[in-house]
């Protein structure tokens, strides 16, 4: 019985690390990223390793207009990405789990929330990324995070 404990706490652990290292695997949006040809844009930066906190913004004539905030961290054994957009979700923030990670695409999902219901970030080359918003039958929209070059 304690060989079975024994091995069962070491899987825990095991989880536990590996929910914190696929945090890590999204170190590559920290930063400042602009959709590709408009004046939106999302910032990232890491507060501590299990949680990052995100901003998007849109800018025009000049002025800048909040339109979400964001926060990726690790609760339990799960990655979660949440999103509070002003004036929706009775300012409710909206969780939505990592259910795909491979190197390069990350798909958080919550099939209950009635749109979207995936969010998903893919690395498509070094300073670009596309996400894809997708509801219903994978159907939503797509675009391009670009880095800027200041």
């Amino acid at each position: 019985m304690k060989i079975f404990f024994s091995i069962f706490y070491l899987i825990l652990s095991f989880n536990l690390c590996l929910a914190q290292s696929n945090l890590s695997q999204l170190e590559f949006l920290i930063g400042t990223w602009q959709v590709e040809g408009k004046q939106n844009f999302e910032s990232w930066k890491k507060e501590n390793d299990t949680v990052f906190i995100g901003l998007g913004y849109k800018i025009k004539d000049s002025i800048s207009t909040v339109t979400e905030t964001l926060k990726l961290q690790v609760v339990k054994d799960n990655i979660v990405y949440t999103a509070t957009v002003p004036n929706q979700n009775d300012g409710e923030a909206v969780p939505f789990t990592l259910n795909t990670s491979r190197h390069d695409l990350f798909s958080f999902e919550n099939p209950d929330h009635d749109f979207p219901k995936k969010i998903q970030y893919q690395l498509t080359s070094e300073g670009k990324i596309m996400v894809n918003v997708l509801g219903e039958n994978d159907k939503g929209f797509s675009f391009y995070f670009i880095k800027p070059k200041y």
